[in-house]
């Protein structure tokens, strides 16, 4: 499987109609989560540098994505592990990306990272993932928008219903 994946709707992260949001389209390739990052100076910090609750916020979404597209699991960040190397600067493009790691009983373990076009690291996140539960899943899948979602990877996400 390989594309662009469906947007949780409300997403201020990846929502389409969001317009006050960042409308990040999520790829998925060879079990890899990414996006394009190039954010204007609404979301600074400070003078030019994007703010780190936004690059926190991005990564969090992409290790989700990550998670449920090798796992089929629905789950919640429960902890996680920030670094920053560089300041990500506003106005410039970077690439976040984001990769499942393993699951150790009810944990789930995950990855990203924000690089620039030369693949410099910039900022990464190790989590810990909890699966969720009683989450009504025909509502779940109801929220998400997959009119740019290829059909391996909506019917990825409908399966759900089948459980």
């Amino acid at each position: 499987m390989k594309g662009i994946l469906p947007v949780y709707k409300d997403s201020f992260f990846c929502g389409f109609n969001r317009k006050d949001g960042l409308q990040l389209q999520m790829m998925y390739e060879k079990g890899i989560v990414y996006c394009e990052v190039n954010l204007d100076n609404r979301f600074e910090g400070y003078t030019d540098v994007l703010h780190g609750g936004i690059i926190f916020g991005i990564l969090d979404v992409i290790i989700w994505y990550a998670i449920f597209m090798e796992t089929k699991k629905i789950c919640m960040t429960r902890k996680t592990e920030m670094e920053f190397f560089k300041p990500v600067l506003c106005g410039v493009p970077y690439v976040a990306k984001g990769q499942f790691l393993r699951i150790e009983g009810r944990d789930v373990h995950a990855t990203a990272w924000m690089e620039d076009g030369n693949g410099e690291v910039y900022a990464s996140m190790n989590a810990l993932f909890k699966e969720g539960r009683d989450i009504p899943i025909d509502h779940f899948i109801n929220k998400f928008d997959f009119s740019r979602t290829p059909l391996s990877i909506k019917k990825h996400f409908i399966s759900l219903l089948d459980k």
